[in-house]
Formats: structure tokens, sequence, C-alpha cells
């Protein structure tokens, strides 16, 4: 299942009694501040949750393998995401959890 936007505007609409458009006003926002400071070269860091950083990937080779050919890549900067501790432990724990659970109800 796919959690969209639009899921999580509905969540926090009816958990916080905000209505729907100024949640979508609030996340556009925050998203909106991640991507703006990424993009001026900051790092930003939700405890608890990860850090957004872009990372530099050097330039190179690569070989397109439907047509054989080889194309030169630019180096360039990628957006990165990496979880916190908590973050990681707490999905294995519930994945792994759910999993075990599905495999003893077959």
């Amino acid at each position: 299942m796919t959690v969209t936007k639009a899921d999580i505007v509905n969540v926090l609409a009816e958990a916080t009694g905000l209505t729907k458009a100024d949640v979508e006003v609030l996340i556009s926002g925050f998203l909106y501040n991640i991507i703006e400071s990424i993009q001026n070269g900051d790092r930003v860091e939700i405890r608890g949750f990860g850090s957004f950083q872009a990372k530099e990937r050097d330039a190179r080779l690569v070989k397109n393998p439907r047509t054989k050919r080889v194309v030169a890549i630019e180096n360039r900067f990628v957006p990165v995401f990496r979880p916190a501790k908590f973050f990681k432990e707490s999905v294995n724990k519930n994945l792994l959890a759910n999993k075990e659970k599905q495999n003893n109800d077959n």
C-alpha cells in the first residue's frame, strides 16, 4: 500500500482539528523548506526521524544495456535521506513481526 500526501493530510486534519486546506499548506511549506535548504547546501536533521542532504556523485561512463552505447554522465548532486537509528530499528522490528504473524496465519 502506498501512503500519499493526501492520506497524510486527512490523518493530520482529523488528529488536529485543522482544516484539510490548512494542513495541506503546512505540509507543503514543510517540504518546500527541506527542498530549499538542501538546494542551498544545508543539511536538514529531524531528530528521531532522519536527515536530508545533497551528496555529490562523480562523473562516470555508463552503458545503456539496450543499445550497448556508452554515455558520459557529468558529476552531479543528488538528495539523500538517512533514517535515524530509532526509525530504522522500529521499521525492522514491526515489519519482522508482521511477516512472522503472516507466516503463522498461513
